[in-house]
């Protein structure tokens, strides 16, 4: 197992009332603030109740030893924004799958949350392909669980819930083997393309846009994959993961990543993927 610093993620946090130039408390609202730096972290209505980063990466790594999934194992946490985000990896050395000879995937669960609301408290179990290291994202539910800062929160059953994405993970090789033999055109994914991660916002409801910077990006990683693995849906797939895991030249790399990968989970829960 990886080591790694506890003083990363684990700061004190605490619920403070907000008031108004007169002093005076404002009903309904509450700032969330790290007391050893004073910042304001985030602020929020009456019902948000905090979700510590602490809770949460001990809750999945306890969720996880008490599973006994594997000793082997390593740990990421990176916190973002002076410890308004935190995004966490597990990753699995001897827990792989092999969709095709030579090209292993690993067992992998993500973890995320965060004090200004921007991220939901968030655990996905999904796989690392370690040909080119694109993570495997999947839009089952089974998989993935995402959760409002409330009262009703429970972390540790959260926990527990990722640790049946196992199962799923080592059932996903069939999937996988099928998108290979699942032949596309151009046309097809360009199509996919327009009318999902590329599909740009707009008021009018009868008008579709495309934002054709992100479709130019992607027919490019596009091209690159298929003339490795061929002009298929694994293809495409690997296409879109490498989108999602390469963005170490954005302005904000971590939160590009989250925000790529509930788009391609939404994609893969399109007609559009579907009827390829």
């Amino acid at each position: 197992m990886k080591h790694f610093s506890m003083n990363d993620f684990n700061f004190p946090v605490e619920q403070q009332p907000i008031h108004d130039q007169l002093g005076n408390i404002i009903a309904g609202h509450q700032a969330v603030v790290r007391t050893d730096t004073d910042q304001v972290l985030g602020v929020h209505g009456s019902r948000y109740k905090i979700v510590s980063h602490d809770d949460v990466v001990n809750s999945v790594l306890d969720g996880i030893k008490s599973a006994d999934l594997s000793n082997d194992y390593e740990v990421s946490v990176d916190v973002l924004e002076d410890g308004r985000k935190l995004r966490g990896e597990i990753l699995f050395n001897n827990l792989t799958v092999e969709p095709a000879v030579g090209d292993y995937v690993k067992f992998r669960v993500s973890f995320f949350n965060s004090y200004d609301a921007s991220w939901s408290f968030s655990q996905q179990a999904n796989g690392l392909r370690l040909w080119c290291l694109n993570g495997c994202t999947t839009p089952d539910t089974v998989a993935r669980s995402r959760y409002k800062h409330t009262a009703s929160i429970n972390v540790e059953g959260a926990a527990a819930k990722v640790i049946n994405g196992l199962e799923h993970f080592q059932s996903r090789k069939d999937v996988w083997q099928s998108w290979m033999q699942t032949k596309l055109e151009q046309p097809q994914i360009e199509n996919f393309f327009k009318k999902t991660v590329c599909k740009a916002f707009t008021r009018q409801q009868s008008v579709t846009k495309t934002n054709e910077k992100q479709l130019e990006n992607l027919l490019s990683i596009w091209s690159n994959e298929r003339s490795s693995l061929g002009s298929n849906k694994w293809a495409l797939y690997n296409c879109l993961t490498y989108w999602a895991t390469h963005t170490q030249d954005l302005r904000k790399p971590e939160i590009a990543k989250y925000n790529r990968e509930l788009q391609i989970a939404s994609a893969m829960k399109s007609n559009q993927w579907e009827t390829l």
